[in-house]
């Protein structure tokens, strides 16, 4: 959701909440891009945050309560799990209820956010719903953030860019949620990936298995489902095909790609090729090349 608002005579202020509450505000000499820092339980119906613009992009986390957010065009009521980025230039404050009390996360970042979904225009306000992964990721972030101002170090501009960057990437994701595979299909194609990438290796199941981090009887089941095979029968199968690409190479020799493919002896390769194929590997030679000879020292590529 986001709308715009002109730029008014409203100043640009940073208004501090009552002496005591939790807050952090950049020392002038540290000149970092993190320019203010709140959180804990506020009262904005006793003591409202007039509207001004911002020396910053201004991001809210409201964790519970449901204080109103005032812009300059509407009141916007939020509740627990509302996220809300403001634009420098878009007037805004807090107020609530005399009785209400409401503890809201806040960031003053000088700069723009890092990604494009959650970049509001200068003059513009972006409000989301966070979903628990999300509030997760930005309780981290701040977390983070004071950790850092309240022991600055050598290092702590890179960490706080790192928490910033981390909390923009977690809302521009919420914004823009990938389609993710079902967990089933995104392990086949993992599989299968890992069984083309690795044609030489021995014992495929055991290694697939430590790849997946799954058990055997997992992967013998995920490879009938899909392919009505086992695993091992797959990899048997992708290998044979590979060295049938192997031996189509004029530099090609049939002991060549038995070491290839992680054979010890080629006379096992010819074996196990001749079990698949029902013919020897070296009829797959290009004519004029026995099985035991190379066209040239460079071998198979």
């Amino acid at each position: 959701m986001r709308e715009s608002a002109r730029p008014g005579p409203l100043p640009r202020a940073l208004h501090l909440p009552p002496p005591g509450r939790p807050r952090w505000v950049c020392p002038p000499s540290a000149a970092l891009d993190l320019a203010y820092l709140g959180w804990g339980r506020r009262r904005f119906g006793r003591h409202p945050i007039p509207r001004s613009r911002h020396p910053g992009w201004v991001y809210f986390l409201v964790r519970s309560g449901r204080p109103v957010l005032r812009m300059e065009s509407r009141a916007i009521r939020t509740r627990p799990g509302h996220i809300l980025i403001v634009g420098p230039d878009c007037a805004s404050g807090w107020t609530d209820r005399p009785s209400g009390v409401c503890d809201v996360l806040t960031w003053v970042w000088r700069t723009p956010p890092r990604c494009a979904e959650c970049t509001p225009p200068e003059t513009a306000w972006l409000a989301l719903a966070g979903d628990e992964k999300l509030r997760r990721a930005l309780l981290l972030a701040h977390a983070l953030c004071r950790r850092e101002v309240e022991q600055p170090s050598a290092l702590t501009r890179q960490a706080l860019e790192h928490a910033r960057l981390h909390m923009d990437l977690a809302i521009a994701r919420a914004r823009r949620p990938r389609a993710a595979a079902p967990e089933p299909a995104l392990r086949m194609e993992l599989a299968l990936r890992w069984m083309a990438q690795n044609p030489a290796v021995l014992n495929p199941v055991g290694a697939l298995c430590d790849y997946l981090q799954v058990s055997p009887a997992t992967l013998h089941r995920l490879f009938c489902a899909h392919l009505g095979e086992s695993p091992a029968t797959c990899h048997a199968r992708l290998r044979m095909d590979r060295a049938r690409g192997l031996l189509g190479d004029p530099r090609a020799t049939v002991k060549a790609v038995a070491y290839a493919l992680g054979y010890r002896h080629p006379n096992d390769f010819s074996r196990a090729f001749k079990r698949h194929t029902g013919r020897n590997p070296g009829e797959f030679l290009p004519a004029g090349l026995s099985s035991g000879t190379m066209k040239t020292s460079g071998g198979v590529r």
